[in-house]
């Protein structure tokens, strides 16, 4: 009896331990997907502002002040480039983080999905965690019980012996 519950005991630990893992695991996927997705945004617009310094925005330039002055063309290439990085930075969410999110675990493809799977790994460990503890109080408890039935039991074995 003592074997089984030992092993019961074993077996409650292990999986207390693999839905702590879990949920540790989905949490971390939540933080570098998001440290992910803000470097790639800041990257992003660093690449776009770079482009904004570079060729393509002379080019365009050069060709608009045919038309009007340097001044003009230069402000149309710069709210062209803002309007880019605005674009950009709304909709970091389906561009950046949840490609990151799908690229680090395989079932789940969105923010959403991630949170509700978190929470599910979250109440999986407190399930476990409640389980083992219950055990844990039963078998005290069990164990008390018996020793204060042997106790009442040589106590009254003693009184005998000693009348």
């Amino acid at each position: 009896m003592e074997n089984e519950f030992i092993d019961l005991i074993k077996k409650e630990v292990s999986s207390y331990g693999a839905a702590v893992g879990k949920a540790g695991q989905l949490k971390l996927v939540g933080i570098v997907s998001r440290v992910l997705g803000l470097f790639l945004l800041i990257f992003t617009i660093i690449l776009l502002v770079s482009a904004l310094l570079s060729f393509g925005a002379v080019a365009i330039i050069a060709l608009l002040t045919k038309h009007m002055p340097i001044w003009a063309a230069s402000l149309i290439m710069g709210s062209l480039y803002l309007v880019l990085i605005g674009i950009a930075y709304a909709c970091r969410k389906p561009l950046f983080i949840h490609p990151f999110i799908q690229l680090m675990t395989k079932q789940v493809h969105s923010e959403e999905e991630l949170a509700l799977k978190t929470m599910e790994a979250e109440h999986e460990v407190e399930l476990q965690r409640v389980k083992m503890e219950t055990r844990i109080d039963n078998a005290t408890r069990d164990l008390n019980f018996m020793l204060t039935l042997i106790g009442r039991i040589w106590r009254f074995i003693s009184g005998k012996i000693h009348k």
